[in-house]
């Protein structure tokens, strides 16, 4: 049995990192309960992109993405100052992953090393009810093959 994190994990560990989440709010793996506040990551079907090498055979290409979507469950309602403070954590979230990349923080992950981690989608509700809603945002994880 190996003892080595996958990406996901990794992931989800350099993302307690980030100032904006609360370390008294779970952190789960492809499920939010229905009760706001918890975070979640969701693992994202990605394209595997390949070449043709110098026998003309198809082999997976040096540089690779892999996605995840980064998602909470938040308090929500008629409450306008409620609804932009949950937009506000996002804002503050997608700063601090555009940092990471300024500073070159990146988890490790098995297949590679990270070249970058970028937001693809801004924030957004997606599933809303009375009084909570899961908001989102995708992300790109750019790699070079080792």
């Amino acid at each position: 049995m190996s003892l080595e994190l996958n990406n996901a994990e990794q992931l989800r560990a350099w993302f307690r990192g980030c100032p904006a989440l609360s370390d008294g709010n779970r952190f789960r793996m492809d499920y939010l309960a229905e009760n706001p506040t918890e975070y979640a990551l969701y693992a994202v079907p990605s394209q595997i992109n390949y070449r043709e090498n110098v026998l003309g055979e198809e082999v997976p290409a040096d540089i690779q993405s892999i996605n995840y979507i980064f998602a909470s469950k938040e308090s929500y309602g008629s409450d306008v100052e409620q609804n932009l403070a949950n937009l506000g954590f996002y804002d503050e979230v997608v700063a601090w992953v555009l940092e990471q990349n300024t500073l070159r923080n990146f988890p490790t992950i098995n297949e590679g090393r990270i070249k970058s981690i970028v937001p693809t989608l801004t924030a957004y509700p997606i599933e809303i009810g009375s009084d909570a809603a899961r908001y989102q945002i995708q992300l790109r994880i750019t790699y070079r093959r080792v």
